[in-house]
């Protein structure tokens, strides 16, 4: 029964769960605590470094344009940056509510992946609420062209995730994935794929106020055809696994988990706040719906399917 229940009720978690790290962008230190919370919360973040109007929710309406994060504000101009991989975890194990206490602008990086959120969380247990959740449900297609780069939705009682990446001349080359989203596949498959750059852009994004905190130990650096990092990669298709896994967490930013088929060439944090702004636009692309059942989940209270990476 809890399987089943996991997936149509709201959830929670069980304990309080503590990160600590650097943001990876501006490089400050940062600790973070996730609390549970009451049905119908919502996901909210509060930055205790602040003394008012520190409060920001999840929702479509306070998502702002960020390039190379995801990021939200509230109508104090307050912002939190940097949410994807958390926000990819709370979507990849289906958490509703949750209070997130922060004392930076920026979340920690921890190794580049959702592979230490998502190990705290399964440690710590997720909690069944008795109200039925909410989903959003593609309509119709939906898409976004960025020169030559583009974005769509379809109609779909899942959500599927088809991407397509593209670094012609370096080892991450070509590459596809069609990803169908369960509870099963995002902890063995996506939640330990970490964000990866050229290093050719390191000294660019450094200049532009970016890429500050980052480091080999919370980002795979590609220079041409050789891995700067010694450790390796975790998949043969990591890279574009992690483009799955940002996907996850900007859509989650809708404050729903959303049922569509996701369709991208060259993927990014740019696209995906696109795609939600159209989706957004107009009440007859979707429709806010709650479910008896979800085919093929699962409801995890331990680790026993996580991949075991050392990320100390």
């Amino acid at each position: 029964m809890s399987d089943q229940r996991s997936s149509v009720f709201q959830t929670t978690i069980n304990n309080k769960i503590s990160f600590s790290g650097v943001g990876i962008h501006n490089g400050k230190a940062v600790n973070m605590n996730l609390f549970p919370a009451a049905v119908d919360n919502g996901i909210i973040f509060k930055r205790i470094d602040l003394e008012k109007n520190n409060e920001i929710k999840v929702s479509f309406d306070n998502v702002i344009k960020s390039r190379f994060c995801s990021k939200i504000k509230n109508n104090s101009n307050v912002f939190i940056s940097t949410l994807e991989h958390l926000m990819a975890s709370l979507n990849g194990l289906s958490i509703d509510n949750l209070i997130v206490e922060i004392d930076s602008n920026e979340l920690p990086a921890m190794d580049g992946s959702a592979y230490e959120y998502t190990s705290k969380i399964l440690e710590t247990g997720v909690k069944i609420q008795n109200k039925p959740k909410k989903f959003l449900k593609i309509n119709k297609e939906v898409s976004v062209n960025l020169g030559e780069r583009w974005i769509k939705i379809l109609p779909s009682n899942e959500l599927m995730i088809n991407l397509e990446i593209d670094y012609p001349n370096t080892l991450i080359g070509n590459d596809t994935i069609n990803y169908t989203y369960n509870k099963d596949s995002f902890v063995e498959d996506i939640c330990y794929a970490r964000t990866f750059t050229l290093l050719n852009n390191v000294e660019k994004l450094r200049a532009s106020g970016f890429g500050i905190g980052g480091n080999l130990n919370n980002a795979i650096v590609v220079d041409k055809y050789h891995l700067v990092n010694n450790t390796g990669l975790r998949s043969k298709n990591e890279f574009i696994k992690h483009k799955v896994l940002d996907c996850l967490g900007d859509i989650y930013l809708s404050g729903f988990q959303i049922l569509g088929k996701i369709h991208s060439f060259s993927p990014g944090h740019e696209l995906n706040f696109h795609l939600l702004k159209e989706i957004f636009k107009s009440e007859s692309n979707y429709e806010i719906i709650t479910m008896t059942l979800l085919q093929d989940t699962c409801y995890y209270d331990d680790r026993n399917n996580l991949p075991n990476f050392n990320v100390a």
